[in-house]
């Protein structure tokens, strides 16, 4: 029996397909403008962090508070040989002679207790801005003095117990705010930062502060030691646990830290109005002798806790907008395939054709949404410019819909659905650890939708609705 479709043209019967198709280029082709708007907030981001940096190193840079380390000189010897002074012969003779090196001993802590409140600031230039911070810590704890039969030195070493220093390092001393002072078994000490041969006797090359000690008695055991820094800085404070046995105790007005490092904190409290944390680090986690030599990958080896085995607090900004505009755009594409999508069904069921420009149009506004919100939100905020950006841009296509479709029910119920969308990514793109899982539901959701609304087409005899000759005949006014 026939059907009727042998005598419909093959174009005709797939007009749907090939609309199909044709819709598919166009948001292909809106790939283009969207990878230009994830270069123009890549590039706005990285501005704005390079403004950031700026002024933090203005203020100053992370903060690390290492120490203190007790740095003892010694002397050992080596019989080496040397060219006899005297001999004239052409081939030389050499000889032994004994020489002296000097080393040095870092000395680790018994006790380490660092007690410290932060504050913290933001500084504006133009329209960025830097979060930055103030850190009054208090240093308290003990060096124990070891006896001269207990250190790792040949038993003919001399040990300049008189040239003792006590170092403690502070990663960028441009942040130091007050010159502290070294309260060492009741005797007052400051601070100095020596020139090169500090530098050549300490691992690392700068950061570093030390105050000369009185002569050491061998032996002596636990001196107390105490000091007060007060530091400014941005990013993020580190604590390096150098002691047997090391607390660290943070305060800050700041609601929102990040705890990471060796370490998480064994007690913490965030709240509205700030947050404290407290890490205990016992010397089996620190991983280190109580006492290294410099000549044997000591030093190596503690420049590498000191730059690694940290534990860190970092102040972070929950309303990163550049990166959630980044996230945002990469839902743009769902943001065309459900206006397309619309519109298609619209023309499929309506009276009325429309012309791939137009979809270009309305694909254009889904895109300048995008733009527009990382602009605003440079000026307003994250929140309301996505809403600004979001209400322009659901106005602009309803009312663009209403006309081409000439139906105000379809514009508005476009602009429905498209408000309901970005609803939906507002709550996604702020929701970090549940992205994933919210946007494969939405997708889920508008799939489900879209097969229920077409559930009944005839696919067919929808190709010949779309198919120009057909519809001026649908159209046409009939003659009496």
């Amino acid at each position: 029996m026939d059907d009727g479709r042998s005598e419909t043209p093959f174009l005709a019967r797939h007009a749907a397909l090939f609309k199909l198709a044709l819709l598919g280029v166009l948001a292909l082709m809106m790939l283009v403008a969207f990878e230009y708007v994830r270069s123009v907030v890549t590039e706005r981001a990285f501005l704005s962090e390079a403004v950031t940096s700026d002024l933090g190193a203005s203020w100053g840079r992370s903060q690390t508070i290492a120490g203190p380390i007790l740095l003892l000189p010694v002397e050992e010897s080596k019989q080496v040989k040397v060219r006899a002074p005297d001999y004239t012969d052409a081939k030389p003779v050499y000889i032994e002679e004994t020489r002296w090196f000097r080393h040095n001993l870092y000395i680790l802590p018994e006790q380490q207790k660092i007690a410290a409140g932060l504050t913290s600031q933001t500084r504006r230039r133009g329209i960025y801005e830097a979060l930055l911070f103030t850190a009054d810590a208090e240093a308290r704890g003990s060096v124990r003095v070891p006896a001269a039969d207990t250190l790792p030195v040949e038993p003919d070493a001399r040990v300049l117990w008189d040239q003792a220093t006590l170092l403690v390092h502070l990663s960028d001393l441009r942040g130091s705010a007050n010159a502290p002072v070294l309260d060492w078994g009741g005797e007052t000490i400051p601070f100095d930062v020596r020139s090169e041969r500090l530098h050549q006797s300490v691992p690392g090359s700068s950061g570093w502060i030390q105050a000369p000690l009185p002569k050491l008695q061998p032996g002596a055991g636990p001196v107390d030691y105490a000091f007060d820094i007060r530091l400014k800085g941005s990013g993020e404070l580190r604590f390096v646990p150098l002691g047997r046995e090391s607390v660290f105790s943070l305060t800050g007005d700041w609601p929102h830290p990040s705890f990471s490092g060796l370490q998480l904190p064994v007690a913490n409290e965030v709240a509205a109005d700030g947050f404290a944390a407290e890490w205990q680090v016992s010397h089996l986690a620190r991983g280190l002798p109580q006492v290294l030599r410099d000549d044997n990958g000591g030093a190596q080896v503690l420049a590498q806790q000191i730059r690694d085995n940290v534990v860190r607090t970092r102040l972070i900004n929950p309303v990163d907008f550049y990166r959630m505009s980044e996230r945002s755009v990469k839902y743009g594409m769902l943001f065309v395939i459900v206006t397309f999508g619309t519109l298609f069904v619209f023309e499929a069921l309506g009276r009325r054709r429309l012309h791939a420009v137009q979809y270009l149009f309305v694909g254009a506004a889904v895109t300048l949404f995008f733009l527009l919100q990382v602009s605003l939100a440079e000026v307003v905020g994250f929140a309301p410019a996505f809403g600004l950006a979001a209400a322009a841009c659901v106005l602009l296509v309803a009312l663009y819909a209403a006309t081409i479709t000439e139906s105000r029910a379809k514009g508005l119920l476009l602009g429905g659905l498209l408000a309901a969308v970005y609803l939906y990514l507002f709550i996604t793109v702020q929701a970090e650890d549940r992205a994933l899982l919210m946007g494969s539901l939405l997708l889920l959701v508008l799939l489900a939708a879209a097969m229920y609304v077409t559930r009944n087409f005839d696919w067919y005899a929808l190709g010949g609705r779309l198919t120009p000759a057909r519809r001026e005949a649908e159209v046409a006014p009939t003659e009496d």
